[in-house]
């Protein structure tokens, strides 16, 4: 299938992960998330025609061959030698993602996926609710723009306080900011009260993480999550939340087969759930544990293998009625870190 030159030129980006940043430029612009496989490092979101892209910075030129420069009043991007892209603007993330307030209410996690750096970051912080609602309403004081908010939690000790610590914040936030924002949450949940919670409290949408689709894979690498009641509470979430509410995370480089992959997108669909396809990065306060959990099979998908994955996911979305550009938090309204079927293709 062809695909338009921009989204072919998105696809190599992600494909690298990295861009080079002259040292002492940009700086202000770049981002670290708490969370996540790129836990702890810095972040910088790009965008060229339609298209956003997030990219991992460094300052060693060897580590990727794409460079972003600074000629006169427009920013390029160079693959080694040639310009790739002109024309390029900077988006400055209001907190954590363009135009969101994205939020970890906590770093500390007692689960152990093998992907994630969070419990191996020196950081610990569990944010209340009056300093959640304190860092929203700084970013609207300073004029950046809020469309959306999206928390997401660490396990702290238990689901239970997790969840307490999610609602405790989105009621807060409704109390003060009113209904006019929408919300959503990313937690691990897998209780059907829980959910209920979650949605009463005022959440607007939400994202339950599957991780992968293959079994094995989610044994070896993410040994505490219970498959499924995960499964379970995303369909429930459809039924609580409604049709183009519900999203998850599956990522793509763990070892898994397309056929996997297509498959199980298709499940997730059926039930209703839109699934975003994330591009594994290999975060170097994990990379010997996922080698290890993963045979060496983890790495980073290709150009030509995201493109193939999210144009046929667009069939399957098409199929069943959903839509990712319905959402209005998280990462199917940012789509900076993945090929998003209906957005990018």
């Amino acid at each position: 299938m062809k695909h338009a030159a921009g989204a072919i030129k998105k696809a190599l980006l992600l494909e690298a992960g990295l861009i080079h940043l002259p040292e002492g430029n940009f700086l202000t612009l770049t981002e670290r998330p708490t969370a996540g496989p790129d836990a702890g490092l810095n972040g910088i979101f790009l965008m060229f025609d339609h298209y956003r892209v997030r990219m991992i910075t460094t300052q060693k030129p060897n580590e990727t061959p794409f460079t972003l420069k600074n000629i006169g009043d427009d920013y390029l991007i160079t693959r080694g030698y040639s310009t790739f892209l002109r024309h390029v603007t900077l988006e400055k993330p209001t907190l954590h993602a363009p135009n969101q307030a994205f939020l970890n209410l906590a770093s500390p996690c007692i689960f152990n996926c093998k992907f994630c750096a969070t419990p191996k970051l020196k950081v610990r912080f569990i944010l209340k609710s009056r300093n959640v609602l304190a860092l929203i309403k700084s970013a609207m004081k300073s004029g950046d723009m809020v469309e959306g908010i999206a928390l997401t939690s660490g396990i702290v000790d238990s689901e239970e306080n997790t969840i307490r610590l999610l609602i405790d914040a989105i009621r807060l936030i409704r109390k003060e900011l009113g209904h006019q924002i929408p919300i959503g949450v990313e937690p691990y949940v897998t209780k059907e009260n829980h959910i209920d919670a979650l949605y009463n409290s005022g959440a607007d949408e939400i994202k339950v993480n599957v991780e992968s689709f293959d079994r094995g894979i989610i044994r070896a690498v993410c040994p505490d999550l219970d498959y499924d009641k995960v499964l379970s509470a995303l369909e429930y979430s459809t039924d609580v939340f409604g049709k183009n509410k519900v999203c998850s995370n599956v990522l793509i480089g763990l070892g898994e087969s397309d056929d996997n992959v297509l498959n199980g997108l298709e499940e997730m669909a059926k039930i209703g759930v839109v699934t975003n396809l994330k591009p594994l990065f290999i975060n170097p306060h994990r990379g010997r544990d996922l080698a290890e959990a993963t045979q060496n099979r983890a790495a980073r998908p290709s150009a030509t293998r995201m493109l193939k994955l999210a144009s046929n996911y667009r069939s399957i979305l098409e199929k069943y009625g959903l839509k990712t550009f319905m959402f209005h938090t998280m990462c199917c309204k940012c789509t900076g870190c993945e090929i998003a079927p209906q957005q990018d293709i």
